[in-house]
């Protein structure tokens, strides 16, 4: 059972504490890509091991480069080598084609999320309304009436001598009785005698049957099991749970607050809680973990009174705004995300902050795919997307099992173990359970074989095979974006592909759209649901760099008419692949690629400064400090240390970091920011304690 909270009062100073706690990576996905699909996405400094791949000339001097490379051409006698030992530590904005920017200002020094209360996000759902967590409590006028319990309209429905038969029968319940009664041609009546049945005879229950083409109404004693009958029918007693009202939508669906934990484990601890299948809750996108979050999420028939319990026991989790719908949420139904992010220790002066948010205001920013798109391990999800689409899957097993800089040095001694003798069974005993991803592959060479890495991967969720290939187009996507606006400028030019219309399918819908072997859609979707335009010498006026998109590499989208569309299919030739090899013989891993805006402009933008001193101090109001009725944060006047407080909306797909890091100027990688956080925690992790030596060096340098 989940942990006891200490009370019903669910707010910040029970829940949060201090909120000190910087997190850690070292999940099972976060040894692989990171399922955020949505505009939550964010750079973080919480993890410790969310750092990649180092750029060869700023990991290390050249003596150091020339060491580690004599260091890889040995290999021990019979040993093979260790691939952890040599890769690179962290992965830079720059590897994965994050290197422009729209405006001129000179940016300011922030920490980004120095603690999780830093970050809110509130869904936006597909009607454009803000998500928010507004009452725990179960509104009973808001429910539909449970038939269950509700008896009107029942009067007349059985026979006086039936009703006799049955008041004596619930009265004297005898197991080996039964009454059976004629059933109601009318299929609405039969369910009302099903009704007086359960809500005026509690000690029985009913069941329609047919024999020899009758159909009656068989009533028994609660729990006796299955009877003989006319005809030697018998009925195996059902013991599920009772019936759905029909008054209900099937669907409860509420709002999920959480604080620090990211949607899979909230929805993994609901799962627990109720004992039911996790397939049973359905939510537009997941929410990030370092954050404050709300989000709306349906459960398949269960009732709210039943939800609102589990509020006592939750830590760092709360559910209320019940109602009942007919229909669940599915991936991507929702507009976008709203966000209220404090940015502690800035450095910058009034007017470089507001000079630079203005600009993000009306410019915008370049809608790169943020850093934990590509992994929060040394190995980046493109490298693993990369060899999948190659077909190439012993390698891309491989990066996902091997040793890798980073993580607690049990679990590094178990990849190396498994890097040195390949025993599967072996790695699978001691491998914690939270490492799904590297599980799940272990068991699937088990049962295929050893080399039988193709049906192995098919062990792994689809869904989370597919990030490693979104992982592909999104780092190709970042690279092509960068050289657009950098040799092309701001400006839309003959032969881009353009679009007014409100691209609500900005985000992958890959994970919705199975493709089948020959690279058509099943059910006739197409890509076509966006028609870009391509802008021509007499149409060019008509449109601005903010109409601008840009596809993902796939077989079923339209690429630019000019020389921008040729960089594509370049930049996958220096991997060593094709356009045509993203309609994959294997329908698994087939794209058919989408379209992505190249400018977004940030809805309802606002900020605001303030002056702290405290570092704990809460400088934002989470829904359940307004249900609370905490009052609001104010600036210290005697403050020393500045904070500056932004809300803004953006669409799903969004990486509110991008965002950030126009207007700061600053790399937002998780091993860089965690450089930045001094004034909480000292961070001894390998990658930030790397970053910080190459810090070190280059003042050094520049002295």
């Amino acid at each position: 059972m989940p942990r006891r909270g200490r009370g019903r009062n669910f707010g910040r100073g029970h829940w949060r504490g201090r909120g000190r706690g910087r997190g850690r990576g070292g999940s099972s996905l976060d040894a692989g890509p990171n399922e955020e699909e949505t505009s939550e996405s964010i750079g973080t400094s919480e993890s410790v091991g969310t750092s990649e791949d180092l750029d060869k000339s700023l990991e290390c001097s050249s003596d150091q480069t020339e060491e580690v490379k004599d260091n890889t051409e040995e290999e021990k006698e019979g040993v093979e080598e260790e691939p952890g030992d040599t890769e690179g530590v962290f992965l830079k904005e720059g590897d994965v084609g994050i290197t422009e920017y729209i405006s001129s200002s000179p940016g300011f020094s922030a920490i980004i999320k120095q603690r999780y209360s830093d970050f809110i996000v509130n869904e936006i759902d597909e009607e454009g309304r803000l998500v928010r967590l507004t009452s725990l409590e179960v509104d009973r006028s808001q429910m539909p009436a449970d038939e269950e319990d509700d008896d009107t309209g029942l009067d007349g429905v059985l026979s006086p001598e039936q009703k006799e038969k049955l008041d004596d029968f619930n009265a004297n319940p005898n197991p080996k009785r039964v009454i059976d009664i004629c059933a109601p041609v009318d299929k609405v009546t039969r369910g009302k005698v099903h009704q007086i049945v359960r809500v005026r005879y509690k000690k029985l229950e009913s069941d329609t049957l047919v024999e020899d083409d009758v159909r009656f109404i068989r009533i028994s004693v609660k729990g006796a099991g299955g009877h003989w009958g006319s005809g030697q029918h018998f009925r195996q007693q059902n013991f599920q749970r009772k019936p759905w009202p029909a008054g209900f939508g099937n669907y409860c669906r509420f709002v999920l607050y959480k604080e620090n934990m990211d949607t899979m484990e909230a929805v993994h601890k609901l799962t627990k809680f109720f004992h039911i299948n996790k397939n049973m809750f359905q939510f537009a996108g997941t929410k990030d973990k370092r954050a404050i979050t709300s989000q709306e999420v349906t459960v398949y028939r269960v009732k709210a009174e039943k939800l609102v319990g589990a509020n006592r026991y939750f830590y760092k989790m709360a559910l209320g705004n019940f109602r009942y719908v007919e229909q669940p949420l599915k991936l991507g139904q929702l507009s976008g995300n709203r966000f209220t992010i404090v940015l502690r220790d800035v450095t910058g002066t009034d007017e470089v902050i507001d000079s630079a948010l203005q600009s993000l205001k009306t410019n915008g920013f370049i809608n790169y795919f943020g850093m934990q798109r590509f992994g929060t391990t040394a190995i980046p999800t493109y490298r693993v997307g990369k060899e999948l689409l190659k077909s190439n899957y012993k390698e891309a097993g491989e990066l996902i099992l091997q040793p890798r800089p980073g993580e607690k040095d049990f679990i590094t001694e178990c990849r190396k173990n498994w890097w040195k003798d390949k025993n599967c069974t072996q790695m699978l005993k001691v491998l914690p359970r939270k490492y799904n991803i590297e599980r799940a592959l272990l068991e699937g060479l088990i049962k295929f074989g050893e080399n039988n890495y193709a049906n192995a991967f098919q062990m792994i969720h689809r869904n989370t095979r597919m990030l490693y290939l979104h992982g592909y187009q999104s780092y190709i996507w970042n690279h092509v974006a960068s050289d657009r606006i950098k040799k092309f400028g701001m400006e839309p030019m003959v032969g881009d592909l353009v679009y007014k219309g409100d691209l609500k399918d900005v985000a992958f819908k890959e994970e919705n759209r199975q493709s089948s072997a020959n690279g058509s859609l099943e059910g006739g979707s197409t890509s076509s649901r966006v028609s870009p335009e391509v802008v021509t010498a007499e149409t060019l006026s008509q449109y601005t760099i903010h109409d601008v998109i840009l596809p993902l590499p796939g077989f079923d989208v339209q690429y630019p008419d000019n020389e921008v569309g040729l960089w594509y299919a370049k930049l996958m030739a220096e991997d060593g692949l094709k356009l045509e090899d993203l309609k994959h013989s294997n329908k698994n891993y087939a794209l058919p690629g989408t379209y992505r805006r190249l400018i977004i402009l940030p809805k309802d933008l606002m900020w605001q400064s303030y002056m702290y001193s405290d570092v704990t101090k809460e400088l934002t109001q989470s829904d359940l400090d307004l249900l609370q009725k905490k009052p609001e944060p104010v600036s210290d006047p005697d403050g020393t240390i500045k904070a500056l407080k932004i809300e803004l909306s953006l669409p799903q797909s969004c990486y509110a970091t991008m965002a950030l890091r126009e207007i700061l100027k600053i790399d937002t990688s998780a091993a860089y920011q965690a450089t930045l956080n001094h004034g909480v925690m000292p961070d001894r992790s390998p990658t930030a304690m790397v970053v910080k030596e190459m810090q070190t060096k280059q003042s050094a340098l520049g002295q």
